[in-house]
């Protein structure tokens, strides 16, 4: 379904609109792989979108939910045809499908969030240092386990969520190297109770912290850490109001900072058909508040944490997962 989240249009002309247009108003499509309320992936971009708006109240911005992998291709032409300026696909498997067509609507800028592509003349992409986010989610939860195990559900193993699986690993073994890290995978965004099953079973393998990677999938993990009275680092979004007993922190992607940047460049001329790729020292990635547990977590091991993310953010860490 479209969503139209708000109309508004500006009285004055923007320099350097799509590819030299210039126009009164800015038309710009989100498409999510998910639910705008799954409390995560899709959660986040809506979260982004919605500051663009704040931030350029000249855009008008219609946002699809729940498009299928099939269904990417026709969703990503649905709104080239309507004459959208800027057509947003959030998630990797736009990037194939958004390079398939994109010179057929050389008006139109297609960005694809969370991926690595680019072509020229109207294809850009905007990545976040999802390793860089998993070294630091790991590092959280090695600090917080009492059993020395924990545990990583990942949805499907595409490249981000390969990378944050390694970096959730490495990180952890930096705070304590004979930690166990048990990883599986759901072979779905979506399954809700297959990722909670998959999460019971780290659980009952000893994992007294957990983590995960998805879309809805990620709802099964968090139901599954509540029954069990675990502990969960969340993902992408801080969702910890919804589980303030059970939510330690969230390793943030903050897709409010690509979606603004990309809507940006797009309003004063500067984007380029690459790959624009985000980390900390770009407040693309971070970690949110110890919300509850902060008085559980003591100085010495806040110092740690904070180490780590200033030493990345030096470029001080020589074990961080490559980028794929």
């Amino acid at each position: 379904m479209k969503l139209l989240l708000a109309f508004c249009v500006s009285v004055l002309l923007l320099p350097g609109l799509a590819l030299g247009q210039q126009k009164t108003e800015l038309k710009v499509a989100l498409i999510l792989p998910g639910s705008a309320t799954d409390g995560t992936f899709s959660s986040a971009a809506v979260k982004g979108i919605k500051a663009a708006q704040q931030k350029f109240p000249q855009i008008k911005v219609s946002v699809r939910e729940n498009t299928s992998f099939a269904e990417s291709e026709e969703a990503l032409l649905s709104y080239a045809r309507e004459g959208y300026d800027v057509v947003i696909g959030h998630g990797f498997q736009f990037a194939e499908p958004a390079k398939k067509i994109h010179k057929q609507f050389p008006k139109t800028w297609f960005i694809v969030n969370t991926a690595k592509v680019a072509e020229a003349p109207n294809l850009a992409s905007f990545d976040n240092r999802w390793g860089d986010a998993g070294y630091i989610a790991g590092a959280v939860a090695a600090v917080v386990s009492k059993s020395g195990i924990i545990g990583d559900v990942g949805g499907i193993p595409v490249p981000v969520i390969q990378e944050y699986t390694e970096g959730f690993e490495r990180g952890a073994k930096r705070i304590n190297p004979s930690i166990k890290v048990l990883s599986a995978y759901v072979g779905s965004f979506s399954d809700v109770a297959k990722g909670k099953e998959i999460t019971i079973s780290l659980i009952e393998q000893g994992a007294d912290v957990v983590t995960a990677t998805g879309n809805e999938s990620v709802i099964g993990t968090l139901q599954a850490a509540k029954e069990k009275k675990v502990l969960m680092i969340g993902t992408a979004f801080d969702a910890a109001a919804l589980a303030p007993d059970t939510i330690v922190t969230t390793a943030l992607v903050n897709f409010d900072v690509n979606l603004e940047m990309a809507i940006g460049k797009v309003l004063d001329g500067t984007i380029e058909p690459k790959n624009y790729l985000l980390g900390l020292n770009q407040n693309g990635i971070g970690l949110a508040p110890y919300g509850t547990f902060d008085s559980k977590i003591s100085p010495e091991n806040k110092a740690k944490i904070q180490q780590i993310i200033d030493d990345i953010r030096a470029g001080k860490v020589a074990d961080l997962p490559a980028i794929r």
